[in-house]
C-alpha cells in the first residue's frame, strides 16, 4: 500500500504515504517540537525559504511527554507552521526530520510516525499539500489529547524544562509503539 488516498465528504484531505526514498519536495507542516522557537527547529531553520502559520483540519494532538503526536481523527484543527525549504538543502532537511520522527520510508509500517501528504490551510487562505508526520493512537497507552490543537501554547504552560529534556534525545524512534499490524 505505497499510495493510499483518503477522501472525506465535506472535507478536503489528502492522505498519501510515500515510501520512495526521494519524495516530492513539498513544504512541511510542523506542529510540535519542530515549530519555530521549539527544541528541534534547528533541524530546518538554516534551510527555510519561507514560512507561514497554517492549520490542518480533522486532526488531534496527543501529549506524549515532551513532544506531541498528531493523529488524523475527529473534527478539531491543529495549529502549526508551513515551511518551505531551500531546494539545495531539501534532502538534508528531509533526512533529518525523518530521523527525528523515526520514519523509515522503506519500512513505513514499522515507524511510529508516517510522513504523509495532507492538505493544510495557510494563513494566506490558500490550500497547500504538505508533508506531515502523523502518528496513531496505539503509540502509547493512555495518550491525553492536547486541548485546542496548539502545541506551542500547551508546551509553554506544561513543560518548562523541554529544552533540557531534548538535549539527550536524537530521535523518538524506540520511544513509541509501532502501529498495529494492518493500520
Amino acid at each position: 500500500m505505497a499510495h493510499q488516498m483518503v477522501h472525506q465528504m465535506g472535507h478536503q484531505m489528502v492522505h498519501q504515504t510515500d515510501m520512495k526514498p526521494n519524495p516530492e519536495p513539498l513544504p512541511f507542516f510542523v506542529y510540535g517540537t519542530l515549530l519555530p522557537g521549539q527544541p528541534n527547529a534547528y533541524l530546518w531553520q538554516e534551510a527555510v525559504a519561507g514560512q507561514q502559520t497554517a492549520v490542518l483540519p480533522n486532526g488531534r494532538l496527543y501529549d506524549l511527554g515532551a513532544f506531541p503526536m498528531l493523529v488524523q481523527e475527529g473534527e478539531e484543527s491543529v495549529r502549526g507552521v508551513l515551511l518551505q525549504i531551500e531546494a539545495e538543502q531539501y534532502q538534508q532537511v528531509l533526512d533529518r526530520l525523518d530521523a527525528l520522527e523515526g520514519y523509515d520510508p522503506t519500512r513505513p509500517d514499522a515507524s511510529a510516525y508516517r510522513r504523509v501528504k495532507c492538505l493544510v490551510t495557510g494563513a494566506d487562505g490558500r490550500l497547500y499539500t504538505a508533508w506531515v508526520y502523523l502518528g496513531h493512537t496505539a503509540a502509547q497507552p493512555d495518550m491525553k489529547p492536547i486541548p485546542g490543537g496548539d502545541w506551542a501554547a500547551y508546551a509553554a504552560a506544561t513543560f518548562p524544562d523541554i529544552e533540557q529534556w531534548w538535549q539527550s534525545i536524537a530521535s523518538v524512534h524506540g520511544l513509541l509503539n509501532p502501529p498495529p499490524t494492518g493500520a
